[in-house]
């Protein structure tokens, strides 16, 4: 009993192996004919049923330019067999030898079988026997180019006559590709060529269309195979690009910038120089724009096209500012006055809200390094206002003279000062009326002596507020 059951099962694995194997068969004869372009070829077709149920199969072509189908539907039975025949028509060929391959199929099954069978077209007409040109081509190149680098375009021939084609032109057409290749082919030859073309690095970016035409000629003839255009797109590239050379010189410096549009597009840059203390000596060649805390200067260039930017940082200025500040220094101390008059003026008595006497003093300093003689000091008392003759502990004046026109006039003479010796000079006025809110006193006139020469100056004018 086990025995037996172990058999069963043995045919059973065996029976799926043999139906998964082969669903079907299929024989066609013969595997070749000869037809004219306006004839059909019919082939004998057997297709057996391997499966135990009924099956119904299809016929069909991956070429589409040839018309297949057979002369009655294919529905076998269930381990049977059905004899038909299988006609193919051609479609818009030319003259000469072509394999078509035939797949049949069981409709809802997934094996496919195919067949490939033999057909010679010959013209319908008895004086142009010979086969005319039938070439297929199939084109690819990338969808996006860089101009920098070289276009490949690959291309695959077939010949499908059984002749040769000794010469090939292959025209590569679009808005930025003009080319033009030959080669050859012979009988039934299949050939995948590679084509490179240069493109101009200045292409803008774009999008286009590359249209491939494959030329025979033949004779006074030429027959043309054109193929599907293939679309690409021309990339943007590239930068504009800052080239700067920098001079020196004594307290100067130049920045010599040259900017370069490197890409293939319309391009604007902005080259900037960060502001500061520099910025106070800086000029430049064009002018610039001031831009968040920086210098700014902004071109806008076409592919290729260059802008220069000169920018100069002159830093002389202040080496002449500071020499002319030294030479006014140093004649300031060759030619001031040995002698300096400081005069101040104070209130000493105030009568109903008014002035009504000043203290005056006048500071005089031999602040060069020589001795002066015959020191001259002369001072102007205003109108409506009388010196009081009081001088203790200072020096008195040497003339006190009323004038009738400018007031009255007081003058000390000083025999000599000694280099950095000084000398205060104190008096008072009392004035006749009272006088309200402030006043003015006049300079102070200072005349001496020193190398022989007489030389003079004053003080400032004297300002009492009350």
């Amino acid at each position: 009993m086990r025995r037996a059951v172990v058999v069963s099962v043995a045919v059973f694995f065996l029976l799926a192996l043999s139906v998964s194997a082969a669903d079907f068969e299929v024989s066609v004869f013969p595997h070749e004919r000869t037809i004219k372009l306006n004839e059909t070829a019919a082939f004998e077709v057997e297709l057996k049923n391997q499966q135990p149920n009924d099956g119904v199969f299809e016929v069909y072509s991956n070429d589409v330019t040839w018309d297949v189908h057979t002369e009655s539907p294919l529905r076998v039975p269930a381990s049977k067999s059905l004899k038909t025949n299988l006609v193919v028509r051609p479609l818009n060929l030319n003259p000469g030898a072509y394999n078509i391959p035939i797949n049949f199929k069981r409709v809802g099954g997934g094996e496919v079988q195919r067949n490939v069978l033999y057909i010679e077209l010959l013209s319908p007409f008895p004086a142009d026997a010979t086969y005319l040109p039938a070439v297929r081509g199939v084109a690819t190149i990338d969808k996006h180019i860089d101009p920098r680098e070289e276009a490949v375009l690959k291309l695959s021939l077939e010949n499908q006559n059984r002749r040769d084609i000794e010469r090939v032109e292959v025209k590569v057409r679009s808005k930025v590709i003009n080319k033009d290749y030959s080669t050859s082919l012979g009988p039934l030859e299949k050939k995948t060529l590679t084509f490179t073309a240069e493109i101009d690095t200045k292409t803008p970016p774009q999008s286009d269309l590359l249209q491939v035409s494959i030329i025979v000629p033949e004779g006074e003839k030429a027959y043309q195979f054109d193929l599907f255009p293939l679309p690409y797109e021309v990339i943007a590239y590239g930068a504009v690009i800052p080239h700067s050379v920098t001079t020196e010189s004594f307290l100067k410096k130049t920045d010599d910038v040259l900017l370069i549009n490197e890409g293939n597009q319309v391009l604007t840059y902005s080259y900037k120089v960060p502001r500061g203390i520099t910025g106070w000596f800086m000029s430049s060649i064009p002018d610039y724009d001031k831009e968040r805390g920086n210098y700014v200067w902004s071109v806008t260039l076409k592919p290729g096209e260059s802008a220069q930017v000169v920018v100069v940082y002159n830093y002389r200025p202040i080496l002449w500012a500071l020499l002319i500040a030294g030479v006014l220094l140093v004649a300031y101390y060759i030619f001031r006055s040995p002698i300096s008059a400081k005069k101040t003026a104070t209130v000493f008595v105030s009568h109903e809200g008014g002035i009504a006497e000043v203290k005056i003093l006048i500071e005089l300093m031999n602040r060069s390094k020589k001795s002066v003689h015959d020191v001259a000091v002369i001072d102007l008392v205003p109108h409506l206002s009388d010196v009081v003759r009081e001088f203790k502990d200072t020096l008195a004046p040497s003339k006190i003279t009323p004038h009738h026109d400018h007031g009255t006039l007081i003058k000390w003479d000083i025999a000599s000062m000694d280099s950095k010796e000084q000398r205060v000079l104190v008096y008072r006025v009392r004035t006749k009326l009272s006088v309200l809110g402030g006043m003015t006193l006049p300079v102070t006139a200072v005349t001496f002596y020193v190398d022989g020469a007489q030389r003079e100056t004053v003080s400032n004018k004297a300002q009492i507020k009350q």
